[in-house]
Parts: structure tokens; C-alpha cells; sequence
């Protein structure tokens, strides 16, 4: 993977959509995590493709791309949430957010019981548990990503672990 990172950053536009799509799950679950309208997670993850391309030159520690690249999606990600916050929603945008457009199927579509258990969570326990547990980053490593204390995430994990055990206990009530 580093060789397609230094291809990448001397110009390589092959290097580039080889790292994209080796990652183009990852960046999936994350910004679903924070978003739920299939065209807005599309839009962060082609938002964050462009800045990624744009500015991989810039990139210091080719062992940290994930990093930046999934601090990157997290910011789009936000911005665009911002920006919908107030947004109405209508039933057929309901039923759009459902359906899945692209012919891939995802793995975390195959784990949906696990996405409507993390529906419940708060977007920054949701993120932290994805991070933590499906993505095996470690505690300082989401605590850089996220630019939050390491107590804060340990707090985030543990309250949503918590939160999930009660729901599982409750039978989904």
C-alpha cells in the first residue's frame, strides 16, 4: 500500500483510485455512520476523494493515510450534516434512504442488525465504536482522528457498549 501511496502522491492517478477502492468500505460505514441519505454519504465520500486527490502530495506520514483520509470524511461529513440539520424530510426521501443504489453489495449492509443497534447511540458514540471495533484503531488513534481527549472516547465506548447491552437485554424495546 505505500508504494501506491508515493505512486500516488508523484502524480499516479492509478496508485490513487487503487487506494480508493481498497478503502471504499471503510469510507462507507464511517460516513453512514453520521449520515443517513444515501446522496449525502455519496457526497462526503466523493468530496473527501477529491480533497484526498488534491492534497495527497501534502501527506507526511504515508503509514498514517487512513488516518487523514478518514479525518478528512469525518470533517465532509459534518459539514454536510451541518448544512441538513434543518432540512424537512419527506416520506419518499424516507424510502430513498433505504434503498441502496450501487450494484456492489457492502459488507456492512450483510451486519444490518448491527447498524440498527448503533441507530440508537449518539453520533459520537456511533463513530467511536465503529473506529474502535470494525475499523481496530486504537484508543489514541480515534482520539487523534476525532481531536477529542482519550478519557472522552473511553467514556463514548463504554457508554455505548453499555447502551447496546441494555438494548440487546430489552429485546430492542
Amino acid at each position: 500500500m505505500e508504494d501506491l501511496i508515493r505512486k500516488a502522491q508523484k502524480g499516479d492517478k492509478e496508485a490513487f483510485t487503487k487506494i480508493i477502492y481498497q478503502i471504499r468500505h471503510e469510507l462507507y460505514k464511517i460516513a453512514r455512520c453520521r449520515l443517513s441519505c444515501e446522496a449525502d454519504i455519496e457526497d462526503a465520500i466523493q468530496e473527501t476523494i477529491i480533497e484526498t486527490y488534491k492534497s495527497i502530495k501534502k501527506l507526511k506520514k504515508i503509514e498514517s493515510y487512513k488516518k487523514w483520509i478518514f479525518t478528512i470524511l469525518i470533517n465532509k461529513c459534518n459539514c454536510i450534516y451541518k448544512k441538513n440539520k434543518s432540512r424537512n424530510i419527506s416520506f419518499e426521501d424516507l424510502e430513498l434512504e433505504n434503498v441502496y443504489y450501487s450494484n456492489e453489495t457492502y459488507d456492512e449492509l450483510e451486519n444490518s442488525d448491527f447498524y440498527f443497534i448503533l441507530k440508537g447511540l449518539n453520533y459520537n458514540e456511533r463513530i467511536s465504536l465503529i473506529l474502535f471495533y470494525l475499523e481496530d484503531y486504537t484508543i489514541k488513534e480515534i482520539s487523534h482522528i476525532l481531536k477529542t481527549n482519550e478519557n472522552t472516547i473511553k467514556t463514548r465506548l463504554k457508554r455505548g457498549k453499555e447502551k447496546i447491552r441494555s438494548k440487546i437485554l430489552k429485546g430492542n424495546k
